[in-house]
């Protein structure tokens, strides 16, 4: 049951990441101590050969000087004087027979006896004798005399036992306010850590319960995680402008469509009310068709924005003679622009290609030169211009037409949007959105000038370079502004 009630705290991220960090702090402690113990015992250890070592020739020397009878009185001295320090001293005979021997009466007790049978090790090496009753060992260096007698000089560890004992009692207790500072450094850290992914969850979860205005809070310190964040609240951002879009889209398509749909109605019922008249059936089918027609080409052309905009729009990339193509253009409007005495110029010099979607260039030129002509009062003109700029090409639209105000501009990219002005007019209100998903999906941008009573001037620009596929992402952004 307890392991049960422990299991969502073992899957928590938090808990795990604490843990590993408190783990990773005591075992880096725990080595650290265990480095330096090691070092401790190893400089310690040293000292003491080098103690006995330096003990085992100075003694060597003095008795080649003075025989064991002069050794001993110097020893003597010492000892009563306490001028060095306590050492293990025994001087065999050639026999290994014990003939002197000293053992500092604080040391602890230990077996020397078995020296005498114990053979004579080479300088440099070091004998161990262990302590009846107690830890401590008795390290012992020994050396031959020219008259070959034995002297062995060594060194309890009692005293370097008792500082590393020491020393490991001090880090014992150091260890505990250690080990409880690596757990709650851990679990601070993993808080710390984890703080804007519990903020991710949180505005995930405010969401849900329907707060789309919910955002990640950016703590600008430039690391992943506050680059997650930012990516997090752009794709916010992002899906709440297109479902703002979406519900604006939907609001006008269900607004436009209302009128054809009731005027196939009306056409139909008054079809069906007609007796025996197949002139009046056929009028009313060419009506429904033409109705029907209108819709299926705001639907075709409401998918074709959506897939441009989504970055699905499929495009045929090929050279396009962009003179040729404004000239058709201009070509297909001039009998509708002589209609109403509107002058339609076009500049644009013979050499001036790019790689692009051909096709959907002509629809890009047919709905501005539409809207051009169609907002353009009887005598006004219309220019278009086509020219090459650093790796771009340029194509100007200007009219002399009834122009748009501040607000008309603001929203003439949105979809089915149609100003008050425009209402007398024929058409869907999506020409312009089409313009500019199509030129986005170019990588190029449009940009709108517009003034009431002067005119609207639409500058579209485009890559002269081909990209390197077929489909690639949405391009630049439209800018509006007022002339």
């Amino acid at each position: 049951m307890f392991s049960g009630a422990l299991d969502p705290l073992r899957k928590a991220i938090s808990f795990r990441l604490a843990l590993w960090y408190s783990a990773f702090f005591i075992l880096s402690t725990v080595s650290l101590f265990a480095l330096a113990y090691f070092l401790l015992a190893s400089t310690l250890r040293q000292h003491d050969r080098d103690d006995v070592e330096q003990r085992l020739h100075q003694l060597a020397a003095q008795y080649q000087a003075t025989d064991l009878a002069g050794l001993k009185k110097e020893l003597a001295l010492e000892t009563r004087l306490r001028k060095s320090k306590p050492y293990f001293i025994r001087i065999a005979g050639p026999r290994n027979t014990t003939v002197f021997l000293q053992i500092p009466d604080q040391w602890a007790a230990f077996d020397v006896s078995k020296l005498e049978s114990a053979p004579v090790v080479d300088p440099g090496t070091l004998i161990r004798v262990p302590a009846k009753d107690d830890e401590a060992v008795l390290e012992i260096a020994g050396t031959r005399l020219p008259d070959g007698s034995i002297l062995q000089i060594g060194k309890s560890t009692e005293q370097r036992d008792s500082v590393l004992e020491s020393f490991g009692w001090i880090v014992a207790g150091v260890m505990v306010p250690l080990v409880l500072v690596g757990v709650l450094g851990g679990v601070f850290l993993a808080r710390r850590s984890l703080q804007p992914i519990r903020q991710l969850i949180g505005a995930v979860h405010a969401i849900e319960a329907g707060s789309m205005e919910a955002r990640v809070p950016i703590r600008e310190t430039g690391d992943e995680l506050d680059e997650l964040g930012k990516l997090f609240n752009g794709m916010l951002n992002r899906i709440a402008t297109l479902i703002q879009g979406m519900r604006n889209a939907l609001d006008n398509v269900a607004h436009d469509l209302r009128t054809p749909v009731a005027r196939i109605r009306g056409i139909a019922e008054l079809a069906l009310r007609s007796e025996g008249a197949p002139d009046r059936c056929q009028e009313a089918l060419a009506d429904c068709v033409e109705e029907s027609d209108q819709l299926l080409q705001m639907l075709n052309t409401l998918m074709d924005i959506s897939e441009a905009e989504t970055g699905t729009l499929r495009l045929h990339l090929e050279p396009v003679d962009m003179a040729k193509l404004l000239a058709d253009a201009v070509d297909l409007y001039q009998l509708v622009a002589e209609e109403k005495a509107i002058t339609v110029s076009i500049t644009a010099p013979q050499q001036l290609c790019l790689t692009a979607d051909r096709n959907r260039l002509r629809q890009v030129m047919a709905n501005l030169l539409d809207n051009a002509i169609k907002y353009t009062s009887e005598g006004g003109r219309v220019e278009v211009q086509g020219y090459a700029s650093q790796n771009m090409m340029v194509i100007r639209v200007a009219d002399t037409g009834i122009g748009m105000t501040p607000d008309e501009l603001s929203k003439s990219w949105d979809r089915l949007y149609r100003g008050d002005r425009s209402r007398s007019q024929r058409g869907l209100g999506l020409g312009l959105s089409l313009v500019k998903a199509v030129v986005e999906a170019h990588r190029g941008h449009v940009e709108a000038l517009s003034s009431p009573g002067v005119g609207s001037v639409f500058i579209v620009t485009l890559p002269v370079a081909p990209p390197d596929d077929k489909l690639f992402p949405l391009g630049g952004q439209s800018t509006l502004t007022r002339m």
